[in-house]
């Protein structure tokens, strides 16, 4: 057993460009922390030893319960060291690597978990700047905890081009971050926005044989649609994605929280669905949407619209293709929102409201254009040309 300072070193857990973190026993406080050295690698320089510890006393003020708790910092036989807290769990890169099968609702939760860390660091001036699957552990009891929280700073781009060495993860930098200009809180949008892609996909937005490539492909380039990559996802959380994923920040997000916002929206519609998908026969399924459909027409006929909604979205869950509730939903949100919704005015929706509306016109094969018009009805509800739709097919049918 090797000793450090006031820490007992017990084995290493891990190695980055950063430094190298291992198992240590705190002596003093009789407890075991995970201790991480600044890598002998970016030398022994003056100004890097301040910025280290500059970050890393910022860092130690952070208190959240998705962030990582530093419990020391200082310098010991040469060496700048940090000791944190000691998790248990898995890193969100072993979980996507692994394919692990987290349910879409949980997968939600924990990106809400990435929003609300990232979120409170941006309100008392900590960016991270180098945020990837690897920085954010999903606890043994579900708690996502991130890592490494503005470290990256540490790491100038003078120190990158004299030592020779990669610090950080290009596939998830902003372009901004990429090209070398000032960064602000809006990089750590595009860098978890990345993130939030692989983790729903399990391909990363950006694909290159070499860093040149994908730097050139996160400056220039949009990345694949996430739709065409797992049809799974519901359109709006693909839209939440790939709005984070804009190459300009001030088309971004412009907060973590704002992320959140959108996020939440999704949560009991996903929870729902999952909840149904486990239990109930068809014939169960099939009695409690037509339930769900007779309370939303009592409330739309009270002018309940808000109620109505509330049970005509519950059906959609466990019937994502049924017409009637489609527009029904229609009606409701009409009423609710004569004016057409914001989301409407991203160029991503409309053009697929454009692309839904022509499958259903097409009207072949007869189930895609009802899956359109279901799926259209949640995303575009105020659309003049669904009513229109809808009316057509009901003069068919």
């Amino acid at each position: 057993m090797a000793s450090f300072g006031r820490y007992d070193v017990l084995d290493k857990l891990g190695e980055g460009a950063m430094g190298v973190v291992w198992r240590a026993r705190d002596r003093n406080l009789s407890r075991v922390v995970a201790l991480k050295m600044l890598s002998t690698e970016l030398g022994d320089e003056d100004e890097l030893h301040q910025r280290f510890h500059r970050e890393a006393e910022a860092i130690g003020r952070l208190s959240h319960p998705n962030i990582v708790s530093v419990y020391d910092l200082g310098e010991s036989e040469g060496r700048v060291y940090m000791a944190m807290e000691l998790l248990e769990g898995e890193d969100l890169r072993s979980l996507i690597e692994t394919q692990a099968n987290v349910a879409l609702a949980e997968r939600v939760r924990i990106l809400l978990d990435i929003c609300a860390g990232v979120g409170y660091a941006h309100s008392r001036g900590v960016i991270h700047r180098d945020i990837k699957p690897a920085n954010i552990m999903v606890t043994a009891e579900g708690r996502v905890k991130l890592l490494d929280f503005g470290l990256a700073r540490v790491a100038t781009r003078e120190t990158i081009t004299r030592r020779g060495v990669i610090l950080g993860t290009p596939d998830y930098m902003s372009p901004e971050q990429a090209m070398g200009k000032p960064v602000d809180h809006r990089t750590d949008v595009f860098s978890s926005g990345a993130v939030f892609y692989e983790f729903l996909t399990q391909q990363k937005p950006f694909k290159g044989k070499t860093l040149h490539s994908v730097l050139y492909q996160i400056i220039s380039e949009p990345p694949d649609a996430l739709l065409t990559l797992n049809p799974e996802v519901p359109a709006r959380l693909a839209l939440i994605v790939h709005r984070m994923l804009q190459k300009s920040a001030d088309k971004r997000y412009q907060s973590m929280d704002d992320v959140a916002r959108d996020l939440r929206l999704l949560l009991p519609t996903l929870r729902r669905r999952g909840a149904a998908a486990a239990t109930g026969s068809p014939d169960e399924v099939r009695a409690r949407v037509r339930e769900a459909l007779t309370r939303g027409r009592v409330h739309l006929e009270a002018s309940r619209f808000g109620q109505a909604r509330a049970e005509i979205r519950e059906a959609l869950v466990l019937e994502p293709d049924n017409e009637e509730a489609a527009e029904m939903l229609w009606r409701a949100d009409r009423a609710l929102r004569p004016k057409a919704p914001e989301r409407l005015r991203d160029a991503e929706s409309l053009a697929r409201v454009d692309n839904l509306l022509g499958k259903a016109a097409m009207g072949k094969p007869d189930e895609e254009a009802r899956r359109a018009i279901a799926a259209l009805a949640l995303i575009a509800p105020d659309d003049p040309r669904l009513t229109d739709l809808l009316r057509e097919r009901a003069g068919r049918g």
